[in-house]
């Protein structure tokens, strides 16, 4: 885990016969996805959050990822606002005089923006430790709990803020926002690791093969060095012993 992943953002696109990326910048990347991001979705303590349906990222501390995800909430909530203020002002001066347009109040003061860009800088700047990966095509596809039949309402200082969370049709969890999802993400269910094959490895053959079908009195270090090869086994040793030692009375009967 580190605090320093980051994603690679541009200001504009210029497009020509083929589009350019202008003034590209890094920037962190957990920032980033929480402020910037159409989805995100998250397990029930917060510590693993899935941006888009396709980026996962697990933090470390619990408290950390709740207090990032609480004040995302309330950074774009209030962005968003002053945004849209802004706009409606915009569409509103095209259908007004200019003398009307002058004596009315902008939208956003200066002192507005200013705290705003501030508390953005603030949250950007912050430092977490947490990991980031893609997931793959299998997680993906089961990557939500789905319908609840609990429709209780969760509780959770700090992150839900005024708004009532409603459990989600399709996901399952509770919509917090048109965004965000809260605890609609399954348990990582990892498979336990294949037990090793054993091999007793001999450098006189060219393939290893398993222990209990070669046969071998030397220890594994010496087997085949100096260019001896391995020992039959103990028992077509015996085997071989009591054929010579038979092959003298039968010749002698005869």
């Amino acid at each position: 885990m580190s605090s320093k992943h980051q994603l690679v953002t541009f200001v504009s696109l210029l497009e020509t016969n083929k589009p350019y990326l202008v003034n590209c910048v890094r920037i962190p990347a957990l920032q980033s996805l929480l402020l910037f991001s159409r989805s995100l979705d998250t397990n029930g303590d917060c510590s693993r959050l899935v941006a888009d349906g396709w980026l996962e990222l697990q933090l470390a501390d619990t408290e950390s990822a709740v207090r990032l995800l609480a004040a995302s909430l309330r950074l774009r909530a209030h962005w968003e606002s002053a945004l849209d203020r802004q706009l409606a002002h915009q569409a509103r001066r095209r259908l007004e005089d200019e003398e009307e347009e002058e004596e009315e109040e902008a939208p956003v003061n200066h002192k507005e923006v200013a705290a705003l860009s501030r508390e953005l800088l603030q949250f950007m700047t912050s430092k977490v430790s947490y990991s980031l990966r893609r997931l793959t095509g299998l997680e993906a596809q089961n990557l939500y709990v789905g319908p609840q039949t609990i429709t209780a309402a969760p509780s959770l200082p700090g992150l839900f803020g005024n708004s009532t969370p409603s459990p989600h049709p399709t996901k399952g969890g509770y919509a917090v926002t048109d965004f965000l999802t809260y605890n609609c993400l399954t348990g990582l269910r990892k498979l336990p690791p294949s037990p090793p094959r054993r091999h007793l490895l001999c450098r006189s053959l060219t393939t290893a093969r398993p222990a209990r079908r070669t046969f071998c009195s030397r220890p594994r270090k010496s087997c085949g060095t100096g260019g001896s090869t391995c020992e039959p086994s103990p028992s077509r040793t015996r085997a071989k012993a009591r054929t010579a030692a038979l092959a003298p009375s039968l010749g002698s009967e005869l």
